[in-house]
């Protein structure tokens, strides 16, 4: 028979005591041991199996990444020549290096060997390791609105176009934003379902935020200790550059213990019926830095708020706020928003330059025809035909995966790969010193496309709209 001893754990404010299993044996063997396959358990942990769609994902994925690169060197390269542009160049060389190229390495370098299962740490969308866990929470999600909003907390703005411009315009000049975004952070493979916060004297620069995910269902923390909610604090005291990324954004101060015990604090203080459990050494104390490269030292102490006693003041707002959160889930993302935008900028430069840069001359003049007027009438024929259809053909795909389509999304980026291929190959041949403006935004606006279009939000979309119409055939 196997054991397990338990060990009482008492409840702060309550006469109860939880038990919680500590050690669990195995029985001895009557007979050799046999080496069978794995528990079920963890067959059932199991990686998603990969279909023909997620293999082409992940190739364009790459090569996205790879057109990048390029187009940082192409940048870098070319501005030398470009005056009075040269300073241009050099920024804009920055902004895709640190917004477009680093962050895409890294998701393909972190999906290579940084975990992605609960080690306490979340993780950014660039796949770095971000915010460790350093609270739970007991109860149901009105539970956590009415305690944050008690304790005059304010929940964050979901990251839209809007709210992004409105916190780098409050950031600029110093004006409030309560309800500024937070970037998105993951955990269980998803950002988080809210935050909160508090802005500290009306400065967007500096607040204390908290990120909460729900866990998944029938999931147990290490121990076997169940709880409903894990959560991240820290503490935003300025806007710098990321070390890692040399991106824009909020820099935390290092002792997130700190901040951890002002939440539980401020929300103890404003919710009476709110109690507090402290699993010590729930973590190993440690240093780190997290995905921005800010320090971050914690004790591994994990404190689980319990709010089950408490009662929620109304539904109203809670209800009002899933509904917005649904209909941001429903919403386009910004990065297919933007890619949409780029295909047509590509369509409408890919034309300007045909018509303008004696491409059509050139190819009348190598065909030996008698008839030059002729010959040029034929040309410009033939490549008129040509433009539009493949410009219907581009326009088409892009319409179908404005409605969700996952095959006219990888057939819009095989095509928009073939651009970038045929533009490399006409730099190549007259030198990076020589490109133009016309061709530098040939170059980058394929490159651009095809990353918004390979963008890990897009995909997810997709997916969730096809399972919609899949649900709506069934019903």
């Amino acid at each position: 028979m196997s054991e397990q001893h338990t060990s009482a754990v008492p409840v702060e404010g309550t006469d109860d005591t939880r038990t919680e299993p500590v050690v669990r044996t195995r029985p001895r063997p009557d007979s050799p041991p046999v080496y069978s396959a794995g528990s079920d358990k963890v067959l059932a942990a199991g990686a998603r199996e990969w279909g023909l769609d997620d293999v082409l994902d992940a190739l364009f994925f790459a090569v996205a990444a790879l057109g990048t690169l390029w187009l940082a060197w192409l940048l870098l390269g070319s501005g030398t020549h470009l005056t009075p542009g040269a300073i241009i160049n050099i920024v804009a060389f920055w902004a895709v290096l640190s917004y477009l190229a680093l962050p895409r390495m890294h998701q393909i370098l972190t999906w290579l060997y940084v975990p992605d299962y609960f080690i306490g740490r979340t993780r950014t969308a660039d796949g770095l390791l971000g915010d460790p866990v350093n609270l739970a929470v007991l109860g149901d999600e009105e539970d956590i609105h009415a305690a944050m909003t008690k304790a005059g907390w304010v929940r964050a703005d979901p990251i839209t176009l809007r709210s992004s411009w409105g916190i780098v315009v409050s950031s600029l000049l110093r004006r409030s934003y309560p309800a500024a975004p937070v970037s998105d952070l993951l955990l269980f493979g998803r950002k988080q379902d809210f935050a909160y916060q508090k802005e500290v004297e009306g400065n967007p620069a500096q607040r204390h935020h908290i990120r909460f995910w729900r866990v998944p269902e029938g999931w147990v923390m290490p121990g076997g200790r169940r709880v409903d909610w894990l959560a991240g604090a820290t503490y935003d005291r300025s806007v710098g550059l990321s070390t890692l990324t040399f991106q824009v954004t909020h820099k935390i101060d290092a002792d997130i213990d700190v901040e951890r015990d002002y939440v539980v604090d401020d929300v103890r203080w404003s919710n009476t019926a709110a109690l507090l459990e402290i699993w010590p050494d729930f973590f190993t104390a440690y240093h780190h830095r997290n995905g921005g490269g800010d320090r971050i030292v914690t004790d591994g102490d994990l404190y689980v708020l319990d709010l089950d006693r408490l009662v929620p003041e109304s539904g109203g707002d809670l209800q009002q706020a899933r509904r917005t959160e649904a209909e941001v889930r429903r919403r386009r993302p910004a990065e297919l928003i933007m890619a949409m935008g780029l295909v047509v900028a590509l369509l409408a430069a890919n034309m300007t330059r045909l018509f303008t840069s004696g491409t059509i001359d050139d190819l009348s003049r190598e065909l030996d025809v008698a008839d030059a007027v002729d010959t040029h009438r034929v040309v410009m024929t033939t490549v008129t035909v040509t433009t539009a259809a493949m410009t219907a053909l581009i326009l088409g795909l892009a319409v179908a995966v404005w409605f969700g389509r996952p095959r006219a999304r990888i057939g819009l980026m095989v095509v928009l790969s073939l651009n970038i291929g045929s533009v490399m190959t006409e730099i190549s041949a007259i030198g990076v010193r020589q490109a133009g403006w016309g061709l530098i935004a040939a170059a980058a606006l394929g490159v651009l496309a095809l990353l918004a279009m390979t963008a890990r939000p897009v995909p997810r979309w997709e997916r969730a709209r096809q399972a919609e119409r899949l649900r709506t055939r069934a019903e």
